[in-house]
């Protein structure tokens, strides 16, 4: 065919743009390979491994007039279901429409059309700490309409995620068949008042919009690109291949100019957000859209102490009587505070933390609220949670020196993501910790030993202030690896053995006092790595609704933990342990002190704890220096580090 000697002429399949069309990347050999995994998204029997074939395939297949097979009822010609393809072979090749098969492509019209595409903006949701898929955040793609009487809330979002659903699937099992790519990941559309109930209201996290400076032609492009990709699905991998890795694709045949998904080791939501503020020009303009729970903090803070006395006696038990028979008071705002109380209702509705005859109680309270003609300025709230783009990098590397009880050490480390509790809040929820894949090893200078001394596939602290307005619980969960030290059997056997030979063999007494004297020098501790899963659950209490700075939190927590190292009769043991958690933040400096008990004297070996408090300075988001001290049964130790995050 002409138009395929004519690409071949050109080799048009080594184009940047069809590259990106059809999600090619490289192979560690140098061969192309599609992250498209369904072979519906092909033309070719051998396109997600040939560019070139899928080309020369896909020039063939738009001319060449086909029926639907029987009982196809969605088949689409090729022509009318890879549009974005269609175009930019037509444009490069300067085929004229009359050379392309005639069909009826009124269905993705009337899809365009619809959406009506003009611009776009990457939609941010925050951390949300109650869901293995979104303890990274998450990010989306909004499509801005042409219709200028359309309002916003009734456009429509792009969203890339596992097909799965993790509210039917233990955690356990969904985290980490997310990690290593067991489910099937596609991209969905809705309006975008779905995901505004979805995140602002039922899950309570912020949404950070980024308005991109794309072309109108840019957005059409990418959009009738989205359309092709409705035929295709990609293994979803939380730490690279995730909802963020697949926008900056769609990102990219907008603008091919952009690189965006040069791989980093990880692809983290919020580290991407940054990545878009970082290309020159392309984001022109950031919202911030609290949400309901933010809301109320927001309005709680602007309450003087009459008002907060006021609602925090209806919110006690629901009874509205002491707003609607209160007598006016010019230090009331009756109509802020009827709004507060509504959207509490609303968010302890939505978080199954309300008696059922709230429900009528919420009706009188929002006729009441009908009949009140006071005004406030409902304006001038600070955000509760800060653009991501602010925090630090989700990776970390460790570099400390330290003295301990069995000598002076050295220390290095590593963290794929995401942040410790020792970090800056910024662009993060505040008093928690998301650690993905990370370690800590130490050389000891004197046994002149190598010891890993921690590692944490993952290790999640949520830290969630209790209150009037959410019972929320605190937890801490751990897997991977600890540190322990245990007094060596052997050295008190010998002990032993030479004290009575002393006795018994008194003509030998100088050699065996010297022997006694060797054996005293010697180590009596090991530092050992334990296999380590634990998790507590608790309350953590703080000044939430006050405005200003959030300074100081506490927590208490009580569950269980599980070592295995050898060292036991039982091999493994389960106990119960009790913890408790101060923080005090001072924006660039912070100390946290973290108290664990573990009764393992149930198994008969003495119980074990550790006590930890470290001072953090943040020179820079990115750059951190800390002094730590640590005490555990046995052993002591004391260290100063530099923490770089990238």
């Amino acid at each position: 065919m002409e138009y395929q000697k004519l690409a071949e002429t050109k080799r048009l399949w080594e184009d940047r743009y069809w590259i990106l069309l059809l999600h090619y990347t490289k192979t560690t050999f140098g061969n192309w390979v599609s992250e498209a995994d369904s072979s519906s998204f092909f033309l070719s029997g051998e396109g997600r491994k040939n560019p070139q074939e899928e080309l020369l395939s896909s020039i063939h297949a738009f001319m060449t007039p086909a029926s639907p097979p029987p009982g196809e009822e969605n088949w689409m010609h090729p022509v009318c279901k890879f549009p974005e393809r269609k175009r930019w072979i037509q444009e490069k090749l300067s085929i004229p429409d009359t050379d392309f098969a005639k069909v009826d492509c009124s269905r993705f019209e009337k899809w365009f059309a619809t959406l009506n595409p003009k611009g776009a903006k990457i939609i941010f949701a925050s951390y949300y700490m109650n869901a293995p898929a979104s303890i990274f955040g998450h990010t989306l793609l909004k499509l801005d309409s042409g219709d200028p009487n359309r309002k916003e809330i009734l456009e429509y979002s792009v969203n890339y995620a596992a097909n799965a659903d993790p509210g039917s699937t233990n955690a356990i099992v969904y985290s980490i068949f997310g990690l290593f790519g067991g489910y099937p990941g596609t991209f969905s559309l809705f309006p975008y008042y779905v995901k505004i109930a979805e995140y602002n209201d039922i899950e309570s996290r912020d949404l950070w919009e980024y308005e991109l400076d794309l072309k109108e032609e840019e957005v059409r492009r990418m959009t009738r690109h989205l359309w092709e990709l409705g035929a295709a699905t990609f293994d979803y991998y939380f730490l690279d291949e995730n909802c963020s890795y697949h926008l900056f694709s769609l990102i990219e045949v907008a603008r091919p100019s952009l690189h965006l998904r040069d791989k980093a080791p990880f692809v983290i939501p919020g580290d991407t957000v940054k990545k878009y503020i970082e290309q020159a020009g392309l984001v022109k303009d950031i919202k911030y859209r609290p949400s309901l729970h933010s809301k109320i903090i927001q309005k709680l803070r602007k309450m003087n102490e009459e008002e907060k006395d006021l609602y925090e006696n209806v919110m006690k038990n629901g009874d509205i009587s002491f707003l609607t028979n209160k007598e006016p008071d010019p230090k009331i705002r009756t109509s802020f505070i009827s709004d507060t109380i509504l959207d509490s209702f609303r968010y302890k509705k939505a978080e199954g933390d309300s008696p059922k005859e709230w429900d009528q109680t919420y009706k009188q309270l929002l006729l009441f609220r009908s009949k009140l003609t006071d005004h406030y300025e409902d304006t001038g709230y600070s955000p509760v949670t800060q653009s991501p783009h602010v925090g630090h990098g989700s990776s970390a590397l460790y570099n400390e020196v330290g003295t301990s009880s069995l000598g002076n050490f050295l220390g290095f480390g590593y963290r794929a993501a995401v942040h410790d509790l020792l970090n800056t809040d910024q662009g993060y929820i505040p008093n928690s910790s998301v650690d993905y894949f990370s370690f800590k090893a130490r050389y000891y200078q004197d046994p002149k030993k190598l010891h890993l001394e921690e590692f944490h596939i993952v290790r999640l602290l949520s830290l969630t202030p209790y209150n009037s307005l959410g019972r929320s619980v605190s937890y801490f969960v751990d897997s991977g690896a600890d540190s322990s030290v245990y007094k060596k059997k052997g050295n008190e056997e010998d002990r032993k053995l030479l004290e009575w030979q002393a006795v018994l063999r008194p003509e030998d007494l100088s050699y065996t006092l010297y022997r006694l004297d060797e054996v005293s020098k010697s180590e009596k501790y090991e530092r050992v790595t334990n296999a380590n899963i634990e998790t507590t659950f608790g309350y953590s209490f703080q000044d939430q609704f006050s405005e200003g700075p959030k300074r100081f939190l506490f927590s208490a927590q009580a569950g269980a933990k599980a070592r295995y190292n050898g060292k036991y009769d039982t091999n493994a043991v389960v106990a119960p342990q009790i913890a408790a958690y101060w923080i005090a933040n001072f924006d660039s400096f912070k100390a946290v002190l973290s108290l664990h008990y573990y009764t393992f004297s149930i198994y008969g070996v003495p119980d074990d704890y550790k006590a930890q408090l470290g001072f953090r300075y943040a020179i820079h988001a990115n750059h951190e220096l800390r002094l730590e001290a640590k005490a555990q049964r046995n052993y002591n130790e004391a260290s100063f580090s530099y923490v770089y995050q990238f």
